[in-house]
Parts: structure tokens; sequence; C-alpha cells
């Protein structure tokens, strides 16, 4: 037999055994799964268990953590670490592992299938927040966040607090974690070898991202004028969308730890209507599909009357951009064999190959406004509608939203909005 036919027959032989051990890998519970699939770590490329994400929702026990699975159509309750899990809202995932955080300006990295987790910076190493004894507060400095921003002093034209930023911004403990704190997105799965990076995106009015990792303890603001939106971590850098439409590659510079941003292709057009000194009026991710492209997916909100009972509800309509190998934006509705999985902590692109239950071309949602969701809970502990806002999924080819059945009548009490996650190995 010839080298070639032998190397064939071994590459045979292991894509069959890989489907086995992936087959075997998929029938298992949770914190198994976790567990079975540590055990090939070091033999297996990681990818290997890396399917649709679950979804991490809210427990009426503090002590314990309840997630589920759209693939499978299952749940499993794990036990909440303290305190990066206890009484914290989840602000990015990323393989595995998740980003909490607190009422006092602390932001944790947990990984809910082993207890693991480590302490981000504290909001006070950002450089524009006054000083204070106990952080039940935080005043903003507006002048000293915007000079960052624009990459010079005033007049800051057209920006929500002013052409000359005079004053300060305060925001409660609880309002930095509902409105201050956007997504926080990871640069990997292993920070447990302590060699993470973060990147922390604000809301609308302060716009700047800021950087932290495990060599530079502070939290560093960074320009960018038009406002970022949302981020990913993509093929070792982080990729960044902005309000405007412009995606961004970062690169750290090694020496300063500072981090700037290079324009990676050509400005998205978006049909927006926005007024003046407003939040934008429809919402943009940021994914990569599994062989690398760059997608943006854009969220517009809106309402429709019920049939049933001629009321207006909320519901949302989605359109996926792709960038070509000529480096334009493509709008599609055929995004082949996956799925898109977006929210207010990660944004994803998966093949839908073996899991029949994700439905293909179609984008899976949950609510991205954690201050918003908080008032409406304010309102009302239970609405009829609220269902299709917090959780749900759009058909790209025929353009309904609908509920994730699975998940029963829970879904108008969802408060926080859930997470995605994905299992990893520990």
């Amino acid at each position: 037999m010839s080298k070639s036919s032998i190397i064939s027959e071994i590459n045979k032989k292991k894509v069959y055994y890989l489907k086995k051990i992936r087959n075997i890998h998929d029938r298992l519970a949770f914190l198994d799964r976790v567990a079975f699939a540590a055990v090939f770590a070091t033999s297996c490329d990681e990818d290997l268990f890396l399917h649709a994400p679950w979804l991490v929702l809210p427990c009426n026990k503090r002590e314990t953590v309840r997630l589920f699975s759209i693939a499978d159509r299952r749940g499993a309750t794990v036990p909440a670490p303290e305190p990066a899990l206890r009484d914290h809202f989840v602000i990015g995932s990323a393989r595995g592992w998740l980003a909490t955080a607190d009422v006092r300006g602390h932001i944790y990295l947990v990984n809910p299938s082993t207890g693991e987790q480590h302490e981000l910076p504290h909001m006070s190493t950002m450089g524009v927040f006054g000083p204070s004894t106990n952080y039940h507060n935080f005043s903003l400095n507006i002048k000293a966040l915007l000079t960052i921003r624009y990459g010079h002093g005033p007049p800051f034209n057209d920006h929500y607090w002013g052409p000359e930023g005079h004053g300060t911004f305060s925001y409660t403990a609880d309002q930095m974690r509902m409105w201050f704190y956007r997504k926080v997105v990871l640069s990997s799965s292993r920070a447990r070898h302590g060699t993470y990076a973060a990147m922390l995106i604000t809301e609308w009015k302060v716009g700047a991202p800021a950087f932290a990792t495990a060599e530079d303890r502070v939290w560093r603001l960074a320009p960018s004028r038009d406002g970022v939106e949302d981020a990913i971590h993509h093929g070792g850098q982080f990729y960044s969308v902005s309000y405007s439409g412009l995606v961004e590659a970062w690169e750290r510079n090694a020496e300063s730890g500072a981090y700037t941003s290079t324009v990676v292709a050509p400005r998205l057009a978006v049909e927006e209507h926005k007024e003046e000194y407003r939040e934008p009026s429809c919402r943009k991710y940021l994914a990569a599909s599994p062989g690398g492209r760059l997608m943006v997916v854009i969220k517009y909100p809106g309402h429709v009357v019920d049939d049933r009972y001629s009321q207006s509800r909320w519901s949302c309509a989605f359109k996926v951009h792709v960038l070509g190998d000529d480096g334009h934006w493509k709008e599609t509705r055929d995004i082949g064999e996956l799925g898109l999985f977006v929210g207010m902590n990660n944004s994803l692109c998966v093949r839908t190959i073996g899991c029949p239950r994700i439905k293909v071309g179609c984008v899976y949602y949950t609510d991205d406004e954690r201050g918003a969701a908080e008032q409406r809970k304010q309102a009302y502990i239970s609405h009829e509608y609220s269902d299709y806002r917090a959780v749900g999924v759009y058909s790209l080819m025929d353009g309904t939203v609908k509920k994730i059945e699975a998940l029963g009548e829970e879904q108008p009490s969802f408060y926080e909005p859930p997470a995605w996650i994905t299992p990893s190995t520990p």
C-alpha cells in the first residue's frame, strides 16, 4: 500500500471515530458533556464539541443557574459560583466563560460548569470616574471621556452631552450594569491560563470601547469617533462595528498597552430613522461565519397587529450583510446551512448540520436592552406579548417571528434577559 493510501485510510478512520465521539458527547447532560470533552481536550481539536449555544436563563434561586439547549430541547440546573453568578448580570460570553457584573463596578469571568472565576479590573481604573469610598454611585467626567473618544478637546460637535462636555453624569451602581455596560467581548476560552484580553462596549452616549488584559490590570478607553456598537474576537483580534456602519480591526501597542483601530471594510449603508441626540432605531451585531467571512446582522424593532385580538404587539425584522471576496457588503436572505445567534452578550454564526432542531437560515435572538427590560418589568410584572421581545427566532426567508416553543409558557417572565453560552472544556 502506498504512503498516500495509508494516510487516506487513517483520515477516514479518524473521521469515523470523531463522529462516534461527537455522537456520544451530544447525548450527555450539560456537565457530563464538559467532563467528557475534557478527556479528549488534548487529543482532539477543541472545535470538535462546539455546537449550537445554550441559553442562560434567569433563576428564582440565587444558588443555581438554569441552562437550556435549543438544539436538544432540554434544560439543566448547575450551581451558581459565588460571587460571580450570585445576583450578577451576564454581559458577555465566550466558549463556556461568562462575563458578569455586580452593583459595585466589578466584572468577573466565570465558567458555570467548573466554578472557576477571575476578577477583571474595577471600573475606577478607567480614569474617567470621580473618586468614591464605596462606589454606590459613579460620577463620569464628561469632558475627560469625550476627549479620549474623539482624540481632541472641545468642541464635541453633535454630541448628546453638548459641544463643551461640561460637568459630570452620574450612574447609580445598578445603572452601571443596566446602562453603562453593553457587552464584554472575551478574547478566547483560555481565561484559566491567564492570557485573556477583554473589550468592554459601553452605551451609545459613551461610545468609546475600553480594553483590559491579564497583564495590564486597568481598563483603557480607546478612541472611536463613530462609537462602537458591537464587537467580536475573531482570528486572533478584536473586530467592531460602529453605530455608523464602519467595521474596524483593533490592535494593541505592546509598549503603551493602548488600542487603536483600522477600518477593514467600506461603510455599511443602514436604513435608519434616528432622532437627533437619541439612541439609534436599529441594532447592529457583528459575527463571523465558520468560514471566516464577516457578517453584520441588523435588527429592526417594530410593532405588528395581532389578528386574534386586534392589538399591537412588539415584533422585529432582521437583515444580514456578508462581506464578499471583493471587499463589498452584500445583503442576503440565504445564509446556507447556517444559523445566527445574536443578543446582548454574544453574536455567533454556527453550522446547523448535526443539529436538526436548529432552523436553517434563521436568526435566534434575545432581548439586548437590560435597562429598558427593567423598566418594562416595573411597569408590568407579566405581559402577554413580552415573550417575543425576550427571546425568539426570525426566519430570513419568510420574515416571520416565532417564539421558541420548547421554552414553554415561561417566556413572558424573563428578566434579566437570557444570554447565550457555548459549553467548553474545563
